[in-house]
């Protein structure tokens, strides 16, 4: 892999949203606010971790993608999973009302500076600072992916589920 290739790591947005979109980590940096949060959690190989992430809320990287649910309806919220995907293949799901500001209201960042750190070469990685163990933390994020679990159907579960079950739309 060449320097250039790593200095632009994307992670794409997809599944039930409107504009799909692939975005590096400088413009995770540049077109949102920036949260940090310190946080300390157990890894199961080099035991306690203290760690201080920066970068915008997941939850404000989806809603500008537009979420395909109805967000007038907190039970239409409340079905929609997300699935994040890491470079090296680990993977992590995530209930969309976990990060709801009128449920679980989760602060749940989209890295982009690891302990002052630029993650550009990277790419970005998922935090989740009310978890005690870092088993949720991806590193290198490739893709997040909405989609409805359940429910009556409609226009939603299309854009989760698309053309002959295959779930997602192409970016």
């Amino acid at each position: 892999m060449t320097h250039k290739r790593v200095a632009e790591r994307h992670m794409a947005v997809v599944g039930a949203v409107d504009r799909p979109v692939e975005l590096s980590v400088a413009e995770l940096r540049a077109r949102w606010p920036q949260r940090t949060a310190a946080v300390t959690f157990d890894c199961a190989t080099s035991g306690p971790r203290a760690h201080t992430f920066t970068g915008p809320l997941l939850r404000e990287v989806i809603t500008a993608a537009g979420p395909g649910f109805d967000a007038a309806r907190r039970k239409d919220r409340s079905r929609f999973l997300l699935e994040i995907t890491g470079e090296d293949g680990h993977a992590t799901v995530l209930s969309w009302a976990e990060i709801d500001e009128d449920f679980g209201d989760s602060p749940v960042l989209l890295a982009t500076t690891l302990d002052g750190a630029r993650l550009d070469g990277l790419g970005a990685q998922l935090v989740v600072p009310s978890d005690r163990c870092g088993a949720r933390y991806i590193s290198g994020v490739t893709q997040v992916r909405l989609r409805a679990c359940g429910g009556a159907g409609g226009e939603a579960d299309r854009l989760a589920y698309g053309e002959g079950g295959a779930i997602g739309r192409p970016v």
